[in-house]
């Protein structure tokens, strides 16, 4: 049973792996095609792409785990729910009438 599992997890790290490696020559053949001629810039190299895809991450989502370092979703969730948990039947009736 323990094998199966264990071949369950790899085929999925071998498909993510192999997700990683299509994204970044699919981005490395776009770069090449366009960037070259209509800016005259410079070829990347499959591990130049790989690189940027990299500083991309860090610049767009920071190095914390999820990308999200102040409030967890689960608060803005919570504090929702918090909120709109006893609302009266009545007011739900006359908000859904105001915004039809």
């Amino acid at each position: 049973m323990k094998s199966l599992r264990f071949l369950k997890y790899a085929g999925i790290a071998i498909l993510g792996v192999a997700f990683i490696f299509l994204a970044i020559f699919v981005t490395m053949s776009l770069w090449n095609w366009l960037v070259p001629e209509l800016f005259k810039g410079p070829e990347l190299s499959f591990w130049q792409t790989a690189g940027l895809f990299l500083l991309s991450k860090i610049l767009l989502t920071g190095v914390a785990p999820g990308g999200r370092s102040h409030h967890p979703r689960k608060y803005w969730h919570n504090k929702y729910h918090e909120k709109y948990r006893c609302w009266p039947h009545e007011k739900e009736e006359e908000t859904k009438e105001q915004i039809v």
